[in-house]
């Protein structure tokens, strides 16, 4: 099966790196000959979908962002801030495993969220929040989101974030939460003043962003996906590379794994050795919509 011109043009600009150019070729003539029904996009939210950093160069929030920037909810910024300041250090930490770092991981994110709940944030001022927060799409991820929706092609967006903020912006930027998404994600629960409450099981944080964390409820959703051979997936961490664990069920699944690295930085070669192409310092969706034009 051809790949495009435009294609192959596209991924010899000098900021997409790639170990392996073959390797990544072949996957994608694959996906090309596999056409819509084959595919599956797997994508990680904040700063995947959504960009790293504005036109003016400065940082864009992740979803958390609301949050710690909303002085309507009192002092709730201020203790997000200072867990991230004591946890942070452990996510990176190079002589820790991840088996380690877990215990952590999940201790911040449960404290994080008895925050959220104390602020007693409701529904309609969170939408407010969400509205005026720096939180963007990337350039022309709405045009590969619409895409998708027409071609049937389901995408599962993952997201160790809050996800009530992702379908409450995607519903405000897009309209509404595509039909072909299926959002797993830390998801809200509200009382009957519509405040915040708690959050839904189970936790999902940096270390366990995949299909292992799927509910029972969830399982048709994925028996369906399972039918598909060729994933696409879209990261920015070195922890998103992991994100199709348990969607591919153990058969043999050719995933295509693209990574935003939004910085030039010391991280370039740890991308490479798990990526298969990586973008370097670019803002826009241009790369994945290229290549999932081809196979839709």
């Amino acid at each position: 099966t051809e790949i495009p011109e435009a294609v192959r043009a596209a991924l010899q600009q000098d900021h997409i790196k790639m170990t392996n150019p073959d390797r990544a070729l072949t996957k994608i003539a694959k996906m090309v000959a596999g056409g819509a029904e084959e595919l599956l996009v797997v994508s990680d939210f904040d700063h995947t979908m959504s960009r790293a950093y504005d036109e003016a160069g400065e940082r864009c929030w992740a979803t958390y962002g609301v949050f710690e920037h909303a002085p309507e909810l009192g002092d709730l910024g201020d203790k997000l801030k200072a867990q991230l300041a004591h946890y942070l250090p452990i996510e990176f930490d190079g002589h820790m495993t991840i088996e380690e770092k877990i215990p952590h991981m999940e201790e911040w994110w449960t404290q994080s969220h008895e925050a959220i709940v104390a602020s007693g944030v409701e529904r309609r001022v969170l939408e407010q929040l969400v509205l005026h927060s720096n939180i963007r799409l990337r350039d022309n991820a709405a045009l590969l989101l619409s895409h998708l929706e027409k071609a049937r092609v389901p995408i599962v967006m993952f997201s160790a974030g809050v996800g009530d903020v992702i379908s409450i912006f995607l519903s405000q930027q897009l309209g509404s939460v595509p039909t072909n998404m299926h959002l797993i994600s830390n998801m809200m629960i509200y009382d009957e003043q519509n405040a915040v409450s708690g959050f839904h099981e189970p936790l999902i944080h940096t270390f366990n962003k995949n299909g292992t964390v799927i509910t029972k409820a969830e399982e048709h959703f994925y028996d369906q996906m399972r039918q598909r051979d060729n994933v696409i997936l879209l990261g920015d961490s070195m922890g998103d590379l992991h994100m199709d664990v348990g969607v591919e069920n153990h058969r043999e699944v050719d995933t295509l794994k693209i990574a935003f690295l939004n910085k030039k930085d010391h991280l370039l070669p740890y991308y490479l050795d798990g990526y298969d192409i990586v973008i370097v310092d670019d803002q826009s969706m241009d790369i994945p919509t290229q290549i999932i034009d081809a196979i839709t």
